[in-house]
This record gives structure tokens, sequence and C-alpha cells, in this order.
């Protein structure tokens, strides 16, 4: 390991210390207000005072989510890994800006500032048909979104559809080629959850196999044949014990359980002489915002604080 990532690894020790606790947690829930929220937020050192509008609190996280982002270019120092984390608020900017670009809207503010590219320089090169600054995966899927939209199929669920599965594309090369058997673990539990997920949601939504098949990406362990054959009726029963059970949970659980199996499997990997701190530090990081979102959307709505407490118990003692 370099002696940069060693050293980065003694600032995440320190940086650990500072994730929200679950006292902090509990104070949210007590909140009557989402601005008496916010301020107890900022109070605890997430986001800052300039962001902290309670009818905005996603430019908050989206400034919390930045500051992440930009500590983890600090501390990690294998870049095929840092940009493998990054593909996914790549891609996210891609999606808002290519859907900004045929609805004639300026959405840089829906991005985040601290992926891969400027958000605004993609503003820019995407209102020109200008992919030839970005990656082959990307500038190949903002082509297509562009030829189908000009053969008519201008739905947003088309530029989802198309980047969603370059997206995953993309990590699947970046984490073959990032010498990590940890970052391979990860991606291909991604790419198969994500595919399970999709299962799931058309069967409820009635859709066909042939659109089903239009979605799925490649990449994973669990082969395509195998996820047509699960929408069409076939048995979970030959799929390894942790996506069984990922497959029989209701959609709503299945974002959780997958953040378990990722988790356990970064704890499986623990070893202070690799990248490893920084990926367990950031995927803390993420989840905290995701944890604070769903705590200031119940408060914003009046839910009452005992089921606030009950769900942040769930979530800090998975």
């Amino acid at each position: 390991m370099s002696s940069e990532q060693l050293f980065a690894n003694g600032r995440i020790a320190v940086m650990s210390t500072r994730l929200l606790t679950k006292d902090k947690y509990l104070r949210l829930a007590e909140c009557n207000s989402l601005a008496e929220a916010i301020k107890v937020l900022v109070e605890c050192g997430l986001g800052d005072a300039s962001a902290a509008q309670p009818n905005d609190y996603e430019q908050l996280l989206r400034v919390e989510t930045d500051k992440t982002l930009a500590s983890l270019r600090e501390l990690c120092t294998n870049v095929k890994v840092l940009r493998y984390l990054l593909c996914k608020y790549d891609y996210h900017n891609a999606k808002v800006l290519m859907k900004g670009k045929y609805m004639r809207q300026d959405f840089v503010s829906l991005c985040f500032d601290g992926a891969t590219y400027s958000a605004e320089q993609m503003r820019d090169d995407f209102a020109e048909d200008n992919y030839g600054n970005y990656s082959k995966y990307m500038a190949d899927a903002c082509d297509d979104v562009d030829a189908e939209f000009a053969n008519g199929n201008r739905a947003p669920q088309t530029v989802d559809r198309i980047l969603d599965k370059a997206c995953l594309a993309e990590m699947s090369r970046l984490a073959k080629s990032s010498g990590s058997q940890l970052v391979v673990k990860l991606c291909d539990l991604h790419v198969n959850a994500t595919n399970l997920t999709l299962v799931q949601r058309f069967k409820q939504a009635g859709f066909s196999s042939e659109t089903l098949g239009e979605w799925i990406a490649d990449g994973g362990s669990i082969k395509r044949a195998t996820l047509l054959g699960l929408f069409e009726g076939a048995s979970p029963d030959d799929l390894s014990e942790r996506y069984r059970n990922l497959y029989r949970r209701d959609v709503v659980q299945q974002e959780s359980y997958v953040k378990r199996l990722r988790n356990d499997l970064v704890r499986d990997y623990a070893d202070p002489m690799t990248v490893q701190p920084a990926l367990e530090y950031f995927f803390a990081k993420i989840d905290e915002v995701d944890l604070v979102r769903r705590v200031l959307t119940e408060v914003k709505n009046g839910t009452d604080k005992d089921k606030i407490k009950e769900y942040i118990n769930q979530c800090l003692t998975r």
C-alpha cells in the first residue's frame, strides 16, 4: 500500500468519530418542525447554514454529499476505485442534464458538484451534442438517447434506461481493472441486486418480459436467462442464499437489505493496510445522508415521533 493511502486511513479513523451517533438521530426525531430539525443538523456539523433552508433540505443534503465526494478524492488513492465510486454520481448528473436538454431547462442545481466532470461543462457540451470529453460508455449512451428521442421515444424513462445500463457497464469495467477483489464483489452485488429489483418491480407493474429485457444490465453473476425465468415465475431456489433472501423481500425492504449485504462484504475485507477503510467510511457517510433524508421527511410529514425512532433503531442495528 502507498504511504499516501496509509496516511489517508489514519485520517479516516479520526473522521469516522464525527459520524452522527444514535443519540443525535433521536434528537432529530424529537424535533417539532422541519426548521428545528435543520437547525439541529447544522449544529451537529452536517451541511452549512447557507444551505439550511427548511423548504429545500435536499440542497443541504446535496452539499453534504458533495463534501463527502470531495473527501473521497483525498482519501482514496486508487484511481480506478475512486472512479468506480464516483460513477453513480457522474451518471446521475448525465441523466439530469440530458433530461434538461430536451425539456429546455437548466438542471445544474440538481447535480452533484463532487462528481468527476463539471456539471456546468456537461450542460454546455450536452446542449451541443458534444460528448467527446466523457467516457466512451457515457458518450455512446448519450448518442443512443439522442437517437431514441429523434425517433420519437421521448419519455424520461428512455434516458434512465440507457444511461443506467451504461453506468453499470462502466462500473463493471472499472471494478475489474481496479485490482481490488472487494470492489469486484461490490460491483457484482450492485449489478445483481439492481437486476433482481427490476424483476420484482416490473412484475408488479405488469410489464412484459420484452420490456424487462431492455432494462436488464449485463455484468453480474446472475445470468439474463435466470432473471427472465424468475420474471416468468421460476423458483428462486437456485439463487445463492443472499439473493434468494433479497428476491423474496418486498421491494420496499430490498434497498435496506442490499445495504446490509454491502456493509457485511466491506467488513469481511477489513484491512487497515488497503483502500478498504476509505470504502467503509464513504458508504457510512452516504448511508448517513440517506437516513437523515428519511428522518427529515418524516418530521416534515408530522409522523409520530415514536415511529421515527423505531425506524432509526432498525437502521442502526442492521
